[in-house]
Formats: structure tokens, C-alpha cells, sequence
């Protein structure tokens, strides 16, 4: 079979499932305590799918097995969702919501961060709003007109907290973890500090969920990697694609879950191809050649359906993430480490203007693009 069409084939189901789910019990297609009836058909339903699907196995009637196994996928969606609806109406019956553990563990550290970014020296407080934003996603004192030219140049997925900041947090640590070497405690030592700081930084941010599905794919790579496995591009992303619908099925209706996944499919698809048809006869451009494969390959995908939520593409798309993708990522590890040496009294005036301007000079580029014709 090819490559990821089994993880297809099993993901595909359950997130129509969900859909399903999702469908019956809002709607109150039955009554008003849907999600009970949904949950009591479809539970006893997937069940006895998979009873009989193991019964199939290796008889005469195998051929069936495989319809059998996703009609028990799917009601395992569809009951996925309806007990997710279930504790929301019991949540809402308690009143508000309560911090978990963890989110009270990682909220000092998210304040803590927050008022280092604040603290920092920069030219124009707008700056320190800009990084804020882009470590934290805390957009709450970004002016308004930084806002519209993100928005309007194509960037707003770079200013909202997404997968790529949490890819760029990951690529960080592993380049620093490197030096631990190739043995087997050095992997392990690393795949404990890469997820355990992943995970942290996710849910210290909100874990949103183009960050959660950023952090699955963190973690089943790493997982391969450590089993000595080959990481799968289309296993990953369909099995972490079903682990977070069934962890909460009501982000499938999120407009950054479906760009992010979508954006995803791009990269590990289309991406591949485009970059192969750049001549390797002429190296000299072929860094260049890549981001704009890689804006393409995402714009590809994400476009149709960011045309239909929004009405509008932008039309500058890979000049401004030729420009502002490179510069945002310099700029988050920068912040990083002038916040830590702030705090400590010893952060260089040389690192405090290297953010200043490229703050300035994102900025700046943005709103050059916005007046394209």
C-alpha cells in the first residue's frame, strides 16, 4: 500500500465522524439532549463495527473487514464528540471554567515573560508590542495600524501566535542540543528537553490550534526519531490530525486548525515538488527559489479556503514572506535572549537595536507591499 494511504484512510473517517457529531449535536437534529442520544447510539454501534470487523478477520468474508473498520472509526467520532458536548454542558452547569494544573503552573511564567518583553529599551513601544505578539500571541497592544498591514500584506498568520513559531522555538533547541551528540542517553536527554519545553511554551501561550497541532507533530517526529523509525510525512500528519480531534473535536470548525492543517498538506506535499524544479545548474538562487516554493505550496492550499472565509487573498503573498518570515524568525530568538539578559542587567545596546530595527523594518516593508498597485 502506498505510502501514509492506510493513516488516510483511518483519519478521514474520524473526522467525518466528528463532523457528523458535531452536526447532530448542535443542531438538536432530535431534541434538546441530543448529544446523549448521539452518544448512546454511537458508542454500542462502534463497538459491535469493531467486534465484527475482528470476526472477519482471516475468514472467507475479509473483504468486509475493511468497510467494517472505518464505520467503527467513524462512530468513534461521532461518540468522540457527542461526550465532549456532554462535559461542556456539565462545565457550563458549574459556572465558569477553572485553571487546570498545568495552565497554573505556566501562567507565572507567560506573566513573567510578558513584562520582560514590556521592559525592554526599544525606540518605539509599538516594537515591544510587535515581539510581544510574535512570542507570546498577545496582540492586545499592537496599534491598530500595525494590525492592517498584517493583514493586508498576507502576514496575519505571522503575527498570530501559529505552528511556525513554535517551529522555530523547536529548530532553536535542536541546534543548541546538538552538542549532546549521537548516543543513546544524548537522544533521550533530548527528546525529554525538546517536548517538555514544547509543551510548556504551547500551553504557557494558550495552546491554540495551529500550536497544539505544531506540538503533536513536534512530538511524533521526535517519537520516530527516538524509535529509530521513519517519520512519514502523511502518518504524521494524519495521526496527529486524528489525536487532536479526539482530543477536541470542536476545533475542526477553527479556521486556524483548517489553514494549519491545510498549510501542512502543502509543505509536505506540493512542497517537495516545486523545490525539485529548480535547475541545479544555477546554485546561487536556490535558497531563493526554496521560501518561494515554500509560499506557494502553503498559499496553494490555504487560498481557496482563506478566500472563502474572508473574501480576500493577498496578491503579494511571497514577497511578504520572502520578507517578513526570515526577519520574524530572527527576531523571536533575539527577543528571547535580549528578555533574559535584561533581567539579568547585562543585555547589549547591540541587541536591543538589532530588534529596534528589525521591528522597524518589517513594519515598514508591510506597508510598502500594502501600497502595491
Amino acid at each position: 500500500m502506498a505510502e501514509g494511504r492506510e493513516s488516510v484512510m483511518y483519519a478521514l473517517p474520524f473526522c467525518a465522524g466528528t463532523v457528523t457529531g458535531i452536526f447532530l449535536c448542535g443542531h438538536g437534529i432530535f431534541f434538546s439532549g441530543s448529544p446523549y442520544l448521539v452518544a448512546a447510539v454511537s458508542m454500542p454501534a462502534g463497538l459491535a463495527i469493531a467486534v465484527l470487523s475482528f470476526i472477519l478477520r482471516g475468514k472467507q468474508a475479509g473483504f468486509m473487514r475493511f468497510p467494517a473498520v472505518i464505520a467503527a472509526i467513524f462512530f468513534c467520532g461521532m461518540f468522540c464528540r457527542a461526550s465532549h458536548e456532554i462535559t461542556d454542558i456539565a462545565t457550563a452547569d458549574r459556572g465558569t471554567r477553572e485553571m487546570n494544573f498545568v495552565e497554573k503552573v505556566t501562567e507565572p511564567s507567560a506573566i513573567w515573560l510578558k513584562s520582560g518583553i514590556d521592559s525592554l529599551p526599544l525606540g518605539d513601544y509599538g516594537s515591544n508590542a510587535l515581539i510581544k505578539a510574535l512570542v507570546t500571541g498577545d496582540q492586545s497592544d499592537v496599534p491598530a495600524e500595525v494590525k492592517k498591514a498584517f493583514r493586508d500584506s498576507g502576514a496575519s498568520h505571522i503575527l498570530a501566535l501559529s505552528g511556525m513559531h513554535l517551529a522555530i522555538i523547536y529548530l532553536i533547541l535542536s541546534k543548541l542540543l546538538s552538542i549532546l551528540g549521537q548516543s543513546r542517553q544524548a537522544d533521550s536527554a533530548r527528546f525529554a528537553i525538546i517536548i517538555a519545553s514544547t509543551l510548556f511554551y504551547s500551553i504557557m501561550t494558550g495552546a491554540s490550534p495551529s500550536i497544539v497541532r505544531a506540538f503533536l507533530f513536534i512530538l511524533l517526529r521526535e517519537t520516530a526519531f527516538l524509535t529509530g523509525r521513519k517519520a512519514m510525512p502523511a502518518n504524521i500528519l494524519c495521526f496527529a490530525l486524528t489525536v487532536q480531534c479526539a482530543l477536541d473535536p470542536g476545533v475542526i470548525t477553527s479556521a486556524s486548525f483548517q489553514l494549519s492543517y491545510l498549510a501542512m498538506c502543502g509543505i509536505y506535499f506540493l512542497y517537495p515538488v516545486l523545490k525539485g524544479l529548480y535547475p541545479a545548474s544555477i546554485p546561487i538562487l536556490k535558497n531563493v527559489w526554496d521560501s518561494a516554493a515554500m509560499s506557494i505550496a502553503c498559499q496553494a492550499f490555504t487560498g481557496p479556503l482563506a478566500w472563502f472565509l474572508f473574501g480576500s487573498a493577498p496578491v503579494y503573498f511571497i514577497i511578504t514572506n520572502m520578507i517578513a518570515i526570515p526577519l520574524t524568525s530572527a527576531l523571536m530568538p533575539m527577543a528571547l535572549a535580549a528578555v533574559f539578559l535584561h533581567r539579568l542587567g547585562i543585555c547589549p545596546d547591540f541587541l536591543i537595536g538589532c530588534i529596534d530595527w528589525g521591528c522597524e523594518t518589517v513594519i515598514w516593508s508591510l506597508e510598502v507591499i500594502c501600497m502595491l498597485p
